[in-house]
């Protein structure tokens, strides 16, 4: 795409221009530069140093095909550096607002800032150079902390969709949150089954070969790469579809824990060697192309509504999202006919709450009339700050026979579980001060939709097998979700009133 206009500007003008456009894209992407460098605090010594080599790889790469740029000390507006500068920063401010992952918002600035570059060079070389953008922005947000929190929607939508495939066989099945539930016992769907990072691996594949074989970038090559992912994803699906066959309808963990590993070695090798020759299709560039008629003299546009557009962005980012103030409440109330004590957190659960932000977290033995049981409450304004029950049940040796969505009253939407052959039932819901769900995925969409931040997970374990229909059952969890609506309720209040006199 060509430049718009021509016209001169004296360089002290050039200056100015320069310093406003990478100063506001800097200061409208500061808190993913500053989330970056503190992130190193938590890296390995062993990533930073494969990371720092890749680095160097890149640059050195570049430094190689220094001759190919020309560099100009007047930014041009050129359709496509500004598309990927602009979309990559409404889309920073947009994914903020809704779920907050600071590496994605990095990658994000990584990709914006070489749209910005693109300002200051020649369209073919940047658009060569494209590719060397992407290795960088998928490498650097990643080198310190992998995991995104995006691992465990993707997890829950590979379960749910094994239920269905295995449903087809007519194999009951039920897929609760990020697990899988069958009549032999129960399989999780880890993060290593989540195929995230078989995602992020091959589009590093992809984007390494595209470099190597200097293949173009356009529609062909970018439907090539949508191919790599579906591909990948269907490995991956496959590879967790046969484990749970192998492992919960054929009994035969052994086997499953032998192929476990080499089922997502061959899963990956035939997605990447079929998106290779997918991508064979692509056109390469030639040598000498950067030289084409029309890109010899570029031309020189006035760029006010680009710094109008740079700046605005600047200040939109500095509008923040509605954050949740710590939570006022130490600890739930309960009615006193309810007789409790209080009881530790098993290792597993310290650990888990201990990484999760802003958490109360108690666990308590409990008696009320003649039901009897331990209960786990949490509360948390983090969308992913929740564990899941049935792994706690399931790591505590129970094993699950069925679970399924219940109405415990009319304000509670419960899951209701069946333990140990019938001889041991369980709960559990997810409170907001609004409603109930036992569905996590409705609880991260209330909270990205309508910015109900504050949710309490409600996990009640019972002594014995328990009818969801008794009245006592009502009666009690009744008593529990009022009282968690009150303390929630007198929480926001005061938070609001603070706000207020602010």
């Amino acid at each position: 795409m060509g430049a718009i206009g021509n016209y001169n500007r004296p360089r002290w003008e050039d200056r100015w221009i320069n310093s406003v456009l990478i100063g506001a894209w800097i200061l409208a992407n500061l808190s993913a530069i500053v989330w970056w460098f503190e992130s190193f605090r938590y890296a390995s010594s062993l990533n930073l140093l494969l990371t720092g080599l890749i680095v160097t790889f890149i640059l050195v790469q570049l430094w190689r095909d220094r001759s190919q740029l020309e560099i100009s000390t007047r930014p041009t507006l050129e359709f496509y550096p500004i598309l990927l500068l602009l979309g990559a920063g409404f889309s920073a401010i947009i994914l903020q607002w809704l779920v907050d992952i600071p590496q994605i918002n990095f990658l994000l600035f990584l990709l914006g800032s070489y749209g910005l570059w693109g300002l200051f060079v020649k369209p073919t070389p940047w658009r060569k150079g494209l590719v060397y953008a992407g290795l960088l922005a998928l490498v650097v947000p990643f080198s310190a902390q992998f995991n995104t929190g995006v691992g465990f929607p993707v997890r829950l939508l590979t379960a749910h969709v094994i239920e269905n495939i295995l449903s087809v066989w007519h194999i009951r099945a039920i897929s609760s949150n990020d697990i899988i539930i069958l009549e032999n016992g129960i399989a999780r769907v880890d993060l290593p089954c989540s195929g995230l990072k078989s995602l992020w691996t091959g589009t590093l594949f992809f984007l390494a070969v595209t470099w190597l074989e200097k293949r173009k970038l356009g529609m062909k090559w970018f439907l090539v790469g949508a191919a790599n992912w579906l591909f990948l994803i269907f490995a991956n699906i496959t590879r967790v579809l046969l484990l749970v066959l192998i492992i919960e309808v054929w009994q035969q963990p052994e086997i499953a824990k032998i192929l476990h590993v080499p089922l997502g070695v061959i899963g990956f090798i035939v997605s990447s060697l079929l998106t290779w020759m997918l991508l064979q299709t692509v056109s390469q560039w030639e040598e000498g192309e950067q030289g084409r008629k029309g890109e010899g003299e570029r031309g020189r546009s006035p760029i006010s509504w680009l710094l109008v557009m740079v700046v605005g962005l600047a200040l939109v980012a500095q509008i923040k999202p509605p954050s949740e103030n710590p939570l006022t409440i130490t600890s739930f109330e309960l009615p006193q006919q309810i007789v409790t004590q209080t009881i530790p957190l098993s290792e597993p659960e310290e650990n888990f709450f201990n990484n999760s932000a802003n958490s109360v977290v108690q666990k308590q033995r409990f008696i009320f009339e003649n039901i009897s049981g331990s209960m786990l409450l949490v509360a948390s304004s983090a969308w992913n700050a929740h564990h899941l029950p049935e792994l706690c049940f399931a790591g505590s040796g129970l094993k699950i026979d069925d679970t399924e969505s219940k109405h415990l009253t009319e304000s509670i939407a419960a899951r209701w579980l069946s333990l140990e052959n019938g001889r041991i039932s369980a709960t559990y819901w997810f409170q907001s001060p609004q409603d109930t769900t036992d569905d996590f995925l409705s609880k991260i969409w209330e909270y990205i939709a309508h910015r109900r931040r504050t949710w309490v997970l409600v996990s009640i374990l019972f002594d014995r097998r328990e009818n969801p229909n008794n009245p006592q059952i009502k009666a009690f969890t009744n008593n529990i979700y009022e009282a968690i609506a009150r303390d929630i309720q007198e929480k926001n209040f005061n938070t609001n009133y603070q706000l207020l006199k602010k």
